[in-house]
């Protein structure tokens, strides 16, 4: 597989499947430009789970209904739970009495239902890329608006062609097919992932009193890990978000999900550069040498302990990009998408891949386990003792064991939407 389908393979797991059904209903958002018809299949958080006629299932933030369409969700709620019309059934959290931004995700097995994710900071919105820009110019941009809260920017300085080919319907199919392939799997990830930001959120004054916390940070980086801890897990939280977002990738673009969770995933960001030394960062980016040699060729010089690394850059469609990525998307760009559909099909056959899926099955099943006692600790000695625990099996989970907290176990893997997105269709 060459290397341009390499860094989309982490996009390739996914969905999340509800059960539940009602009868076919069409949902309109409120700005009554897009309809779908589909089956009301039950709440998750502050989303309603729909199933398409196809019989795969979408999750739409109950704030993006129409008064119509929300109010017909509430009312089938209600029915599902054993209300119906004079009952005086309390709302449920994925339908509140009036739409608002919702800030809790599904809750996890044994979840507080108190839970609230990270909230992101807002970010001014980006602003136009700038077309034919000078080299120079083109890193300006992105190192401005990255410093600004903005990841997303990276998207947008691809190439036209590369995104449409992301964005388009057929690449967009070939993702959701492998997603639907690995179901079971990214369920059982999402669970874990959302009970270990549980953990960090809940129980974040137990994380910053552990004495295992004390003994690992020198005294004098204390205040800095406090002040980084909300930002980094945001961060963390945020990067799983858009991974879990991944199944909607058939009824909306990559450049609408981007621009979705960009901004939040920055919020974070911006919080962790806060944290830097004063300027730090801007000492950091300074490194970077920039040269044009006429219109279309350059290239960018980052210090490095070998040495400083020179990349030569070549404008494409009007962006700065490597020249062998552009050099081997012109070659590989036709082929690609089979490419791809040929390696995730080799990637789901085959005893060794089903080994794996129950190896992972398996650990992702302890690592869950050992995360209960520490969502059930009432007291610091308690967490303490669940710590310790998670600590010593740390190895067996391929965590390490010298990190305080052990961070989040193999990173996130996509399968649910994160709630507060745009209608996804």
């Amino acid at each position: 597989m060459n290397r341009l389908i390499l860094p989309f393979l982490p996009l390739f797991l996914a969905a999340v499947v509800l059960p539940n059904s009602a009868s076919a209903e069409t949902w309109t958002d409120n700005s009554g430009a897009h309809q779908i018809e589909a089956d009301f299949a039950g709440v998750n958080g502050k989303n309603i789970v729909l199933k398409k006629p196809d019989g795969s299932t979408i999750e739409v933030p109950i704030n993006r209904l129409s008064a119509a369409s929300h109010a017909r969700a509430k009312e089938l709620y209600q029915a599902s739970m054993g209300g119906g019309a004079g009952t005086a059934t309390p709302p449920a959290a994925g339908i509140p009495e009036t739409p608002s931004i919702p800030a809790v995700p599904a809750a996890s097995p044994n979840a507080n239902l108190n839970f609230k994710a990270p909230l992101a900071p807002e970010v001014a919105p980006l602003p136009a890329f700038p077309e034919n820009a000078t080299l120079q110019a083109t890193f300006d941009f992105c190192r401005d608006q990255l410093m600004a809260g903005h990841p997303e920017v990276f998207w947008h300085a691809l190439p036209e062609d590369m995104r449409q080919m992301m964005d388009s319907q057929e690449f967009r199919s070939a993702f959701a097919e492998s997603m639907n392939s690995q179901q079971q799997m990214t369920k059982q990830v999402e669970g874990l992932f959302k009970k270990l930001a549980e953990v960090l959120v809940t129980k974040k004054q137990y994380v910053m009193n552990t004495p295992m916390l004390a003994q690992a940070v020198p005294p004098g980086m204390m205040p800095m890990v406090q002040q980084g801890y909300d930002p980094v897990v945001g961060t963390v939280y945020e990067l799983g978000m858009l991974l879990f977002d991944l199944p909607s990738i058939s009824t909306q673009t990559m450049s609408e999900m981007m621009d979705s969770h960009g901004p939040k995933l920055g919020g974070h960001l911006t919080g962790i550069v806060a944290m830097l030394p004063p300027g730090m960062a801007q000492q950091a980016m300074a490194g970077i040498t920039i040269e044009q040699s006429d219109e279309n060729n350059g290239s960018m010089s980052m210090p490095g302990e070998a040495g400083a690394q020179v990349t030569e850059m070549v404008r494409y469609m009007g962006r700065w990009i490597p020249k062998d990525m552009a050099d081997e998307w012109q070659a590989k760009k036709d082929s690609m998408l089979s490419e791809m559909k040929t390696a995730l099909a080799a990637a789901q056959q085959g005893e060794q891949a089903a080994q794996a899926n129950m190896m992972a099955g398996m650990m992702i099943t302890m690592a869950g386990g050992i995360l209960d006692p520490m969502l059930a600790a009432k007291s610091q000695a308690e967490f303490d003792q669940a710590l310790q625990q998670v600590m010593q099996l740390a190895p067996m989970l391929g965590l390490g064991g010298g990190g305080p907290a052990g961070g989040f176990p193999g990173g996130p893997a996509p399968g649910a939407p994160a709630p507060g997105d745009a209608f996804p269709f």
